[in-house]
């Protein structure tokens, strides 16, 4: 292991204290593009040298996928279990795609990460690439497209009642992961609004009156609940996107809010960047953390009126707690392809540490609250650079406007898309002149929070 890659294990293993720790590794669309070394489909610009780790302008190369994978059981194999949130298949046009083409995609990766992780289960989800076509989540099984891949993580799951079968239903299903700690892997790309073919649908798959039936046994039986998916419900920021139809979001979120004591956290994928925020009701009461890992694929949009961001790949190795489930801390790992690609060798990394980085006691609603209120209190925190910088897996100072900083304190504790833009024009109205606060009061926030984190109060 890397002397950098030990370090962030240590200050993981060292960092928020729990009488039961344990850990998971996150990874996310790796949209591998299976045409790299002939016609580069998936690249959005010209791409004149085949570079070992890809280009920024382009998807996952196999040597990068089969690194990141290696590389997490090389930085720590020993963990509980991996959540891999979807999208495997690259950007390119279904027109060059067919359904076996990507299951066959999904197929390949499924078989080295088992292979990588004999010890460790996996619990993957699809994401909205991974359909044929592309984004066409299906409300019925017709095409047999969610039986075939329930075959494929059948070994994952073979032990969990009822979870095959939910899985060729809808492409959905639950898991217990520790006795009193059970996992929802969602199908969200039903819900997303690239999809045609559910908008005019109530429940499509019947996926949230199967979430409400899951999360009342866990209120029932005293579980704590994660739940994993590719696309989110929360705002993309610091650029706003909502990813969901407005109908759908607001029932997914009623589900959510009313199982916020059971629902201890989420993790998605999806936005490709790293980012995080608090999903709360209208008045506050009620608070579920979110958090986005980046992706593993260095692949930057481009579009007539828009550029993306270069962005680095990333693996994400959590900590929580294996009794109640709450989520402790994480390090995020990264290479850079540059250098990469200049060395023909891949040097993981950490970029970060959460609690460390964002000066919090640990990744639960409450030290979120408290991250935003810093930034809400001091417009010129260093912290916006921080979330910045992170956003796009980068060690090295990148753009943070003033727009983008209004997006990530306002997104990042508003759900609703016309309510968070609203937010964030007031307070670009107040950026100029605007006085920089006393951050007395986050601090004394923090040392109340570790001391009730000490005490066990």
């Amino acid at each position: 292991m890397a002397t950098g890659a030990f370090l962030g294990l240590l200050l993981l293993v060292c960092g928020a204290t729990s009488e039961n720790p344990g850990y998971f590794w996150h990874v996310t669309d790796f949209h591998y593009d299976h045409t790299y070394s002939t016609s580069k489909l998936s690249c959005n610009d010209d791409v004149p040298n085949l570079l070992k780790f890809g280009d920024y302008w382009c998807d996952s190369t196999w040597e990068l996928v089969v690194d990141s994978i290696q590389a997490m059981a090389s930085i720590k194999s020993d963990v509980d279990f991996l959540i891999w949130t979807g999208d495997t298949v690259a950007h390119i046009s279904d027109a060059n795609l067919t359904v076996d083409l990507n299951l066959e995609i999904v197929r390949n990766i499924t078989e080295f990460i088992n292979t990588t992780f004999q010890a460790a289960k996996v619990y993957a989800s699809l994401g909205n690439h991974d359909f044929y076509p592309s984004g066409q989540a299906r409300d019925k099984d017709d095409d047999h497209f969610y039986t075939r891949v329930g075959a494929l993580w059948e070994e994952w799951i073979i032990n969990q009642t009822g979870a095959k079968e939910d899985i060729r239903k809808g492409g959905y299903y639950a898991v217990k992961v520790q006795p009193k700690i059970r996992l929802l892997a969602l199908n969200t790309n039903l819900y997303y609004t690239s999809d045609k073919l559910t908008p005019n649908l109530t429940d499509p798959t019947g996926q949230f009156e199967w979430m409400e039936r899951q999360l009342n046994s866990s209120r029932a039986n005293k579980e704590k609940v994660i739940i994993t998916g590719h696309v989110p419900p929360g705002l993309f920021i610091p650029e706003y996107s909502d990813w969901f139809w407005p109908q759908f979001k607001k029932t997914f979120m009623k589900i959510m809010f009313d199982y916020s004591d059971v629902i201890v956290v989420t993790h998605f994928g999806h936005d490709h960047a790293d980012s995080f925020k608090l999903l709360q009701n209208d008045d506050g009461s009620k608070m579920i953390p979110q958090f986005n890992a980046p992706s593993v694929t260095p692949w930057r949009y481009k579009i007539p009126a828009k550029t993306g961001d270069a962005h680095n790949p990333g693996i994400r190795l959590i900590k929580y707690d294996r009794d109640t489930g709450k989520p402790l801390d994480y390090t995020q790992y990264y290479i850079n392809i540059t250098q990469a690609n200049a060395a023909q060798k891949s040097n993981w990394q950490p970029l970060y540490n959460f609690t460390a980085a964002y000066g919090v006691a640990d990744m639960t609603p409450d030290s979120l609250k408290m991250f935003f209120q810093k930034l809400k209190d001091e417009p010129d925190s260093k912290l916006y650079q921080k979330f910045c910088n992170h956003w796009v897996v980068s060690d090295t100072d990148k753009r943070c406007t003033e727009a983008m900083k209004a997006d990530i304190v306002c997104g990042g504790q508003i759900y609703d898309l016309t309510k968070a833009q609203q937010c964030s024009a007031d307070r670009l109205k107040k950026a100029n002149g605007a006085p920089t606060h006393s951050s007395f009061h986050y601090a004394m926030l923090i040392l109340v929070a570790m001391a009730t984190k000490c005490w066990g109060s």
